[in-house]
């Protein structure tokens, strides 16, 4: 016999509640399928019907993370919209758990993940054309340089405004360094 859908749906949103609870609170590498299954309340047989082991679970997470990341991004976001307002929009489609993910306790493999996922949205925007020489270099440097700056304001405690961050990257992105820190000269 099948289980009904939201039965589905329900027991592998509870696994996946409990791994974000676990990740609050040790290294992600370190979560065990007998901590996941205490904690959402289940037996080990049935985690194994919903995914193979921990590592496909922090796959399934970050999969339907980055998914919701992207349908936020082509929702709020125009075709002929610009670069000036895409990183507002990329700043609220995200959630805190991207931070966890990003974070010294997360996955080191969900940073290509994000590359390869949220920067092509982003390149479309670049003043440079994509057949440009280094393009890929500039969209690395863009992509390091914008996680890293939000994963830096994460572990601050978000002592700026949202508003400030999202200013700051996106002039950072379009003016450089020295236009950032002296904008007269």
């Amino acid at each position: 016999m099948r289980k009904q859908p939201e039965i589905t749906e329900k027991t592998r949103q509870k696994f996946v509640d409990a791994f974000w609870e676990l990740a609050a609170e040790k290294p992600i590498a370190k979560i065990a399928v007998s901590e996941l299954t205490k904690r959402a309340g289940y037996n080990r047989s049935t985690f194994y019907e919903y995914f193979v082991d921990t590592d496909h679970l922090l796959t399934y997470i970050e999969d339907k993370l980055l998914d919701k990341v992207k349908a936020t991004i082509v929702q709020m976001y125009s075709e002929n919209a610009s670069l000036e307002n895409l990183f507002p929009i990329i700043f609220t489609a995200m959630n805190d758990r991207i931070y966890i993910l990003m974070g010294p306790n997360g996955d080191s493999g969900f940073h290509t993940k994000i590359k390869e996922e949220i920067i092509p949205f982003i390149t479309n925007y670049f003043p440079i054309p994509a057949d440009a020489p280094n393009f890929d270099y500039l969209t690395s440097f863009v992509n390091s340089a914008m996680f890293g700056l939000l994963q830096y304001w994460n572990e601050k405690g978000k002592d700026i405004s949202s508003k400030k961050i999202c200013d700051m990257i996106q002039s950072l992105v379009l003016h450089g360094l020295l236009n950032y820190t002296n904008p007269e000269a």
